[in-house]
């Protein structure tokens, strides 16, 4: 997260809420059960707080952009970035048992930062779930990755520690699982819960292989196959977008997606949600006093916190409404010696180019529905993405959440500084008393 400042008073923002979750999680499982309960405290624990269960994997949150579950790799528990994005699993920092070396070397490269290291082969546990032999990057240089390292849960043909040793013993660890259990269903469901202000993720259900009793609702709702049908990614046809009950015009830079469709990743690794630049402004531009800031590279909404839009995607026929409380948040920043509460857009135009998505749709659409990814069946040439499918089921009661968002977001402010008068902000960056928002 980059800083911002005027030259006449200082723009630091401070997320008032978390981004994806409070201090720590703790991931724990009905003995019984494949599936994995997960939630959220104040303060960092390793402990389980629900005597009725047995503690698996202790979760904690970094720097508020991802959830880091505790994965033992090589005899080491690390706290890795649990992400869809992404195929591969690396880790950094620790000395583990490493069962076997190659003298492959690999950078991977995400949307910020990279990882590059040698490849190496090591026993390694999720929870209750044990691969004896799992390859992995041993990194030894990172740029912009805060973490212990990535858990990557997406498909075989996405890693490119299998690309690099086309060899069938270097695939992810979800393709071992499954391989390893064939009596498991192929999927994994995932429900982020809402903190007590419904402001942002207190934790939430992952099952692998069965639904929360409480969504099994969802093995009747559509399958949406991977888009384009070609897709290494969780990527689906995103066919509508509302603002307001008013459709906007979608479009896709992605090579074989339906006119009038964009290409849309479904990412749990990402917490708020990147998309084309006109779709932000009509998000945005449907809020009456918001502020479009662009200057110095910077492009971002800075909203009244009051201000609400009525925003929908579909990936079919029906429409899923997100709660407006996901599509600003409130931020804290000083005029000289005073602070003041802004709030800014969730929803960002793309950080670059990509040739194979449009939109990429994190927890503030992922909170919104409960998500399960299914697996394509392995094949002999070791794919396990052909057939995949992503299934929603809505959580978000459209007449209730706006009806909700006025009542919740006044009562969340009233323990933060006043608000700031917008009306002093220029799209330039400039303030009507002489400041400047400087990158």
């Amino acid at each position: 997260m980059s800083s911002t400042h005027f030259s006449t008073f200082a723009f630091a923002l401070i997320v008032c809420g978390k981004l994806l979750e409070s201090n720590a999680l703790a991931i724990i499982r009905d003995d019984r059960s494949i599936g994995f309960y997960f939630d959220a405290y104040y303060k960092p624990t390793n402990d389980a707080t629900n005597t009725t269960f047995g503690s698996l994997i202790s979760v904690t949150s970094e720097s508020d952009l991802e959830y880091l579950g505790q994965v033992n790799v090589g005899g080491h528990d690390f706290n890795l970035v649990l992400d869809t994005g992404s195929s591969d699993l690396w880790v950094t920092g620790q000395q583990i048992k490493i069962n076997s070396k190659t003298s492959d070397s690999i950078n991977l490269t995400y949307g910020l930062g990279s990882a590059s290291g040698n490849i190496a082969y090591t026993a390694v546990q999720l929870g209750t779930y044990h691969v004896q032999n799992q390859v992995f990057l041993n990194v030894d240089k990172t740029y912009e990755q805060a973490t212990d390292g990535i858990l990557g849960l997406g498909f075989i043909s996405l890693s490119m520690i299998e690309k690099k040793t086309k060899k069938k013993s270097a695939r992810p660890i979800m393709a071992n699982i499954f391989e390893q259990n064939p009596s498991t269903p192929n999927f994994m469901a995932l429900a982020l819960e809402r903190t007590t202000d419904n402001e942002n993720t207190s934790g939430g259900v992952i099952t692998i292989g069965e639904y929360d009793p409480r969504f099994k609702d969802v093995s009747g709702t559509p399958k949406y196959p991977l888009a384009p049908s070609k897709s290494s990614r969780w990527t689906i046809t995103l066919s509508g977008m509302q603002v307001n009950g008013h459709d906007v015009a979608l479009k896709s830079a992605v090579k074989g997606a339906k006119k009038g469709t964009a290409i849309s990743l479904i990412d749990s690794g990402t917490s708020l949600a990147n998309i084309p630049s006109d779709a932000v402004d009509a998000i945005y531009g449907a809020i009456s006093g918001s502020v479009h800031i662009q200057t110095n590279g910077q492009d971002f909404w800075i909203v009244p916190c009051l201000g609400q839009a009525n925003l929908s995607f579909s990936f079919g026929n029906d429409y899923l409404p997100i709660n407006p409380l996901e599509l600003t948040r409130p931020a804290i920043f000083t005029d000289g010696s005073t602070q003041y509460t802004v709030c800014t857009s969730a929803f960002r135009p793309q950080l670059s180019r990509t040739d194979d998505m449009d939109f990429l749709l994190g927890d503030v659409f992922m909170r919104n529905v409960y998500s399960v990814f299914n697996f394509g069946n392995l094949t002999s040439n070791n794919d396990d993405d052909k057939g995949a499918s992503i299934q929603f089921l809505s959580r978000s009661n459209k007449d209730q959440v706006y009806q909700d968002f006025q009542e919740q977001r006044t009562q969340n402010l009233k323990n933060l500084p006043p608000l700031y008068d917008l009306s002093k902000l220029r799209s330039d960056g400039t303030s009507s008393d002489g400041g400047r928002i400087n990158s």
